[in-house]
């Protein structure tokens, strides 16, 4: 059963932030499924793309935002997971102003409605709360109600995404759905 976008950013916020919470102290610069990215990274793509997307639904030009976060420092605190959730906290009060999800929102996609932008945000994190956690070690089993809906976007977007993932084209009739979403999106189940 698919959530409301709005209650799947929720979810995949939540499967995230457990993750990052229990990312042993000395397993920042371990590797992860995203090719050259190790936790520090991937975590921290992940706040400044909780940041970006706080910018832009503000009104911020998608170029200012990128450029912001390109020159900032991410992880600034001494807990990466509050850098998380204070990020994560902000995108989802910028999504919540009315209005938000019908308003064209400036993306380096393109300019694209609020709902769909929201639900690229809910695709990423949802994803790379399982490449945390495949990283460190933990569960990667992500919600069951997340993943149907992160299945659903992944199959009604171009290709890719848009960001040149390459299917594995591996999984059968029998996967699970979570396992066709990982294939969708290059990964192997572990």
């Amino acid at each position: 059963m698919e959530l409301p976008l709005r209650d799947a950013l929720d979810v995949a916020v939540a499967e995230f932030g457990s993750r990052v919470s229990e990312v042993p102290s000395g397993a920042w610069g371990w590797p992860t499924p995203c090719v050259d990215w190790d936790v520090s990274y991937l975590v921290a793509h992940v706040v400044g793309g909780n940041r970006f997307a706080a910018s832009v639904l503000d009104g911020m030009s998608r170029d200012d935002a990128l450029a912001r976060i390109m020159s900032e420092r991410q992880l600034r605190g001494p807990s990466p997971s509050q850098d998380f959730l204070e990020s994560a906290a902000e995108q989802g009060r910028q999504f919540d102003h009315p209005g938000r999800l019908d308003a064209t929102v400036s993306h380096p996609l393109g300019d694209l409605p609020g709902s769909r932008f929201l639900a690229l945000r809910v695709f990423d994190i949802s994803i790379h709360a399982w490449d945390l956690a495949s990283s460190i070690g933990a569960d990667p089993t992500l919600d069951e109600h997340l993943v149907d809906t992160v299945l659903d976007i992944v199959e009604h977007e171009p290709p890719g995404m848009g960001f040149g993932i390459t299917p594995l084209g591996r999984a059968g009739p029998a996967a699970t759905p979570q396992d066709r979403l990982l294939d969708l999106t290059g990964r192997r189940a572990r």
